[in-house]
């Protein structure tokens, strides 16, 4: 997996943070207040999160039982072009016949000839020669929806994908603030402590040492915050991989997560795609074509091969019927030819053609809104690129200034007002390049999944 190699390295840099070697130990501190309902920790890497959701997620498995259970339809019908066998047994016992004379005269009764017993032992078959390619359409269709279910199977996996790998960059991100935080509550403790000793000293006024607890205080906040926001997205990527709600995982790719360069990026849109709403509406269009072949071989004839062999009791091919078992067996070819299938069949086809032509129009809308997006992705992708080059000067530059600005302040040279606006551009500024990362990595496995390639080795 190539895209795991830098980009926690750079921000690592620039944040001057800590390396993989304490990733473990700081989302455990962080964690702290959940640790005790903890049942199992997880390390796992951005292309192993991706694989197990795609083996565990319960959407997945409700997509993959749709495409077993069009597969099962497809061999139904593949089977409905063996010849039919039908079988029948029966056995009737009759009353005795009751005569009259005339209307309703004088009455009689008589035993059914030659007794009031009757029954058969019969077997048919018949095979389908000609049916206007019915069958065949209807093996075509369902093959075709066998092939649909599994496009939306293999889309829903990329959709899990996309979204364990937004989930897991969330992680990622709240990681690196968690850091920013902590490096920001320390140094707040630090200039309440010299607040502290020049408010002994009569240097500065109450109102400075009331702020800075209220700017320690707010830090603090921040630090919990983020700590509720880890925990938070940690239970929501539980649940795309079909893990225990208590179960933290920790993500591995802190410190190697690359960002793609533009040309790659660019090259997307013209390279090889797999669009999952256009190939699904490819397979319904063919769906409706094969309808329309089914529902035309209506209005041909049908010719069917038959034969059977049956017994029956009392031997009914004689006058008067006789005391006898009787066995013959029959063979023939049969011509039917529905006549009201000219009309009543016509609506029918003319709707299937109208809802063709409706799908082929809905593919250029699809089509133009796909290709729109894959453009607006590369565009802000690009966009990040250049706003992380930005964002990494102004970390700098905040840096210089909020040393600048302390030094100032410790020499009584300038407001403590002018040291907190300071504070928080450095904050701004770290954070901004914390998001900007993330965001253009959110672009990239977005970009994937539009173009169909998020399950790839490349990636």
């Amino acid at each position: 997996m190539k895209i795991i190699n830098m980009i926690t390295g750079k921000i690592t840099k620039w944040l001057k943070l800590p390396y993989l070697s304490t990733v473990i130990f700081c989302v455990q501190l962080c964690l702290q207040a959940n640790a005790q309902s903890t049942d199992a920790r997880i390390g796992l890497s951005l292309a192993d999160a991706i694989a197990r959701a795609r083996e565990a997620n319960k959407l997945i498995g409700v997509a993959r039982k749709e495409q077993q259970a069009a597969s099962v339809d497809l061999v139904e019908a593949k089977r409905e072009a063996l010849p039919q066998v039908n079988a029948s047994l029966g056995y009737q016992r009759y009353s005795e016949i009751t005569l009259y004379e005339g209307l309703f005269g004088e009455v009689s009764h008589q035993t059914k000839p030659p007794n009031s017993n009757a029954g058969g032992l019969n077997v048919e078959s018949s095979f389908n020669l000609y049916a206007g390619g019915r069958q065949k359409a209807i093996i075509q269709g369902l093959k075709l929806k066998n092939e649909l279910a599994a496009l939306n199977t293999e889309e829903t996996e990329a959709n899990i994908g996309l979204q364990t790998a937004l989930r897991y960059l969330e992680l990622v991100k709240i990681y690196y603030q968690q850091q920013v935080i902590v490096d920001q509550v320390d140094r707040t403790r630090i200039l309440r402590k010299n607040i502290e000793a020049l408010y002994a000293n009569g240097k500065v006024t109450r109102s400075d040492l009331l702020r800075a607890e209220v700017l320690l205080s707010n830090a603090e906040v921040n630090q919990q915050a983020s700590t509720n926001d880890y925990a938070i997205g940690n239970e929501q990527l539980n649940v795309l991989l079909g893990l225990d709600d208590h179960t933290l995982v920790i993500p591995s790719d802190t410190n190697a997560l690359v960002l793609i360069d533009s040309a790659r990026i660019s090259g997307m849109q013209q390279g090889d795609v797999h669009i999952y709403s256009l190939l699904k509406i490819d397979k319904n269009i063919e769906i409706q074509q094969r309808r329309i072949q089914q529902l035309a071989s209506f209005n041909l004839p049908s010719v069917s091969l038959f034969a059977g062999y049956g017994f029956n009791y009392p031997n009914n091919f004689f006058f008067p019927p006789q005391d006898q078992t009787v066995g013959i067996g029959m063979a023939g070819i049969k011509l039917s030819y529905n006549i009201s299938s000219l009309y009543q069949n016509r609506n029918r086809i003319s709707a299937a053609r109208i809802r063709v032509d409706g799908l082929k129009q809905q593919k250029e809308w699809v089509q133009e809104g796909v290709q729109q997006e894959i453009r607006a992705l590369i565009i802000k992708y690009h966009e990040a690129l250049s706003r992380i080059a930005v964002v990494k000067t102004s970390i700098e530059q905040a840096k210089i200034n909020y040393d600048i600005q302390n030094t100032k302040y410790l020499n009584q040279l300038s407001l403590l007002t002018d040291l907190l606006q300071a504070d928080n551009l450095y904050q701004e500024a770290r954070f901004s390049y914390i998001q900007t990362n993330i965001n253009a990595l959110a672009i990239y496995y977005r970009l994937l999944f539009v173009t169909g390639k998020i399950y790839e080795n490349e990636i």
